[in-house]
This record gives structure tokens, sequence and C-alpha cells, in this order.
């Protein structure tokens, strides 16, 4: 137990001062992050351009909703 002691104690202070070391440098560094700022930025001009067409048939029934123009409604014949 003693000769455990003896040879782990030097290991674990010397080990102890190289783990902030390897924290800081980090595993790897790379500045991608505006290939993510520009893939979401087309993700959300696809999103914004699929809305285009609801926001528009949207005002439409609106419109013909609050306008003050009344048609006769005639039933068809087969």
């Amino acid at each position: 137990m003693k000769k455990i002691a003896k040879y782990s104690l030097p290991g674990i202070v010397f080990l102890s001062t190289i783990v902030p070391a390897l924290a800081e440098t980090g595993a790897r560094t790379d500045n991608s992050m505006m290939l993510v700022y520009l893939f979401l930025g087309v993700c959300g001009l696809i999103i914004f351009l699929q809305l285009i067409p609801v926001f528009a048939l949207g005002l439409g029934i609106i419109k013909g909703f609050f306008s003050g123009e009344k048609e006769d409604i005639k039933p068809l014949k087969h």
C-alpha cells in the first residue's frame, strides 16, 4: 500500500497540472459559424417563400368576405 501511494501521488499531481491545459486547447477549432448561419438563412427563406401564397389567399378571402358586392346564386342544371 505504501508503494502504491509513493508512486501514484507524483503521477496524480502531474496529471492534475496537465488536464486544464488540455481542456483549454480543445480538440478542434474552426470558424464554421458563417456556414451555419447561411444554412439557417436559406431554410428560413424557403419557409417564408412557402407562406407567401397562404397570406395572399387569406387576404383574398377576407377581401371577398367584406366586399359590398352580392351576387345571386343560381343552381346548376345537370
